[in-house]
């Protein structure tokens, strides 16, 4: 477990429990409802029913949670073999970041950032060489934290989901 003051909260990062699979869905629901306008209605209905069925990255993922004074405020999957993730195609060896989420009240104040870097923290003591995710074309805040950070656009790693949405594919080499 780990504590983050960030200016506002103070958070803390720890691994998920199983049994907040329920919790850590319904947050990555109320977190990613922003986006619903950019989905087809029928494409909008399958991404938002897979945004709540966590339970199944439990096997190959480090699910991790940040928390303010007991309140889930956000997650994001880790995957030391990002290939495990079913997102496109993955390089052998490429760790991945998947669904980070920060509730909508808790956004803003630095929580995407922190999960962000416990993942490469996570990766970079794992020995693994490069970490890599997507992003949409409408995440701009996001897009635009990840490039801080200095993850580079990766259009080779680029894919089209099965709504036909692009995901754009971003990659920080760790040596």
């Amino acid at each position: 477990m780990q504590e983050r003051h960030l200016g506002v909260p103070t958070i803390t990062l720890r691994d998920a429990r199983p049994d907040e699979a329920t919790a850590i869905g319904a947050l990555l629901q109320a977190a990613y409802a922003q986006y619903e306008s950019s989905y087809t209605p029928e494409g909008w209905q399958r991404y938002y029913g897979m945004l709540g069925e966590v339970r199944s990255h439990f096997e190959h993922a480090q699910v991790i949670v940040a928390e303010h004074n007991g309140v889930m405020t956000g997650s994001v999957m880790f995957y030391p073999d990002g290939s495990l993730s079913e997102q496109g195609e993955w390089p052998a060896g490429w760790a991945g970041i998947l669904r980070l989420a920060v509730h909508p009240a808790f956004q803003g104040h630095g929580i995407g950032r922190a999960l962000t870097e416990e993942c490469v923290r996570r990766a970079r003591g794992a020995g693994i060489a490069t970490i890599a995710l997507h992003a949409t074309e409408w995440m701009a805040v996001s897009r635009a934290m990840y490039e801080r950070m200095g993850f580079v656009r990766d259009e080779s790693f680029d894919f089209f989901t099965r709504s036909g949405v692009q995901a754009m594919g971003y990659r920080l080499d760790l040596r």
